[in-house]
């Protein structure tokens, strides 16, 4: 398997969890590199990380990439939880909030790295306060460490632990000063396969 993407980015970095959780190998062609982007491109129309190329498929999107490695490894028990009837629905909802989340602070540091006063445009002044509500949304959902009973890692705590560790690694949130969020990126920090896909310091 070849993955387009970086270490750093959140999204590519999920899919790494799983494939380390299943024991996928995957070589990562680094897109923050002129040659590393130019081959993404070729194989993605969309431009957009992480892209993966496996079994004779290109597959570019996160969630894509995570169901087509689930059904490769159904039988496999570094699975990710597997959500059934309502609860279904509340882990698309909170994976899309985090999502939502990460994707506004995305905005923000790509416009500020550019050299953007973005706490004097109202567009990302909104983005923001988008991500304040959300992690505020999110917190309130959280049943200590998880989302659900069930003490396993799924989409959804992937998705959170992920988005968190890029937060704080790139100073857009204050996770450390929360006792929610550091806590919960404290409690799942030691797992085998987020050490694994750990980000630079």
């Amino acid at each position: 398997m070849k993955l387009y993407g970086s270490i750093t980015s959140p999204f590519v970095r999920r899919v790494r969890f799983v494939c380390n959780e299943v024991g996928q190998k995957f070589e990562l062609i680094d897109s923050l590199t002129e040659a590393g982007q130019a081959a993404m491109r070729e194989k993605n129309p969309i431009w957009k990380v992480p892209c993966a190329e496996i079994d004779d498929l290109v597959i570019w999107d996160s969630h894509t990439i995570i169901q087509y490695l689930t059904e490769k490894y159904s039988n496999t028990p570094g699975l990710l939880r597997n959500p059934q009837g309502a609860e279904r629905w509340r882990e698309a909802n909170l994976v899309s909030a985090a999502d939502g989340c990460v994707e506004s602070a995305i905005n923000v540091f790509y416009l500020r790295k550019d050299g953007v006063k973005t706490d004097e445009v109202a567009y990302l002044i909104k983005q923001r306060a988008r991500v304040e509500s959300i992690l505020s949304w999110l917190k309130t959902q959280l049943k200590g460490n998880y989302f659900t009973d069930e003490k396993k890692i799924g989409l959804s705590e992937l998705t959170l632990y992920c988005i968190l560790d890029w937060l704080r690694f790139r100073e857009m949130y204050p996770v450390n000063t929360d006792p929610v969020l550091k806590g919960y990126l404290d409690f799942h920090g030691s797992h085998p396969s987020f050490v694994a896909t750990k980000l630079p310091n």
